[in-house]
């Protein structure tokens, strides 16, 4: 528009100093006028265009940070629930060490006050002997006369006498990786979802890369889903997803966890594993359950 206006203002320069041009000067300038003005329409559209894609741009790097701030934020929330749970099998152990050291004592203590009691009574049994067998000796004596010399040991009665109690220890026979397993999944068929737990764990804690690796840890955080304990349930699939080799249970695991998380009102986890197992697991019948799940 700038050169447009120059060009104008020549027109006038020379029209107001008496320079009266020819009437195909003046046809020229007007076409040279006519194609400024239709480059700068272009020029102008070029610009809108570039502004609506600059936008359009921006709008989609937006949703990709968004994307993965929400990515992110689903794995700090798990890492926070791993945390937590590490915490709390460690405040269980010590409680239950605390108590079998309570109860050790207890039972050591029953123990040696039964035996000690037992002791007591034995040692009372055989005075009131002694005392018959002594009535006896004295009325044998004085019937017929006889002088018998009997020398007496004394019993020890003191309970300070007992230095030790030993207490035998039956130790069974450990099963075998398939027996553990196969115990366990029967202990969670019957719904004795805890016994089943602590079997699956010993599981874990004595074959860490055994066969059925995968199957504990999934089995464990059904247990835990059944007891709507759902962040415990999270962290148990959460340590079958993350084993490196692959597993027909991953799926399975990533959509408990979705509805984990919804149960426990976070509706933004639960949309973002949904559509995770979509595209990760895209002809997985996990997958087609998902986009059920996301329509409805």
């Amino acid at each position: 528009m700038k050169k447009i206006n120059f060009y104008l203002f020549l027109i006038c320069i020379f029209l107001l100093n008496g320079c009266i041009a020819s009437q195909d000067e003046i046809k020229e300038l007007k076409v040279k006028v006519v194609n400024l003005e239709t480059i700068v329409d272009r020029q102008n559209q070029k610009y809108v265009e570039l502004e609506k894609n600059m936008t359009e741009i921006n709008q989609k790097i937006d949703s990709v940070e968004n994307k993965i701030s929400k990515h992110l934020l689903v794995d700090i929330k798990t890492q926070i629930f791993s945390e937590l749970e590490e915490i709390k099998k460690e405040q269980t152990f010590l409680s239950n060490k605390l108590e079998e050291l309570r109860l050790s004592k207890e039972e050591q203590e029953r123990g040696i006050n039964s035996q000690l009691s037992n002791l007591s009574t034995q040692i009372q049994a055989l005075q009131l002997k002694l005392t018959e067998i002594e009535k006896k000796i004295e009325l044998f004596t004085n019937a017929t006369g006889a002088k018998i010399i009997t020398e007496e040991k004394p019993v020890e009665t003191s309970k300070e006498k007992i230095k030790e109690v030993v207490k035998e220890e039956i130790k069974e026979k450990p099963l075998t990786e398939i027996e553990l397993y196969e115990n366990a999944y029967s202990y969670y068929q019957k719904g004795e979802l805890e016994k089943a737990r602590q079997l699956f764990e010993e599981y874990i804690k004595r074959f860490p890369k055994g066969k059925w690796i995968g199957q504990a840890h999934f089995w464990i955080g059904e247990s835990y889903f059944k007891e709507k304990k759902y962040e415990e349930a999270i962290l148990s699939y959460q340590k079958l997803i993350e084993l490196e080799s692959w597993h027909p249970l991953k799926p399975s695991a990533m959509l408990r966890q979705a509805l984990s998380f919804k149960a426990l009102g976070d509706v933004e986890a639960y949309k973002i594993l949904l559509k995770k197992i979509i595209n990760q697991y895209p002809n997985s019948k996990e997958a087609q359950e998902a986009k059920k799940l996301l329509k409805g």
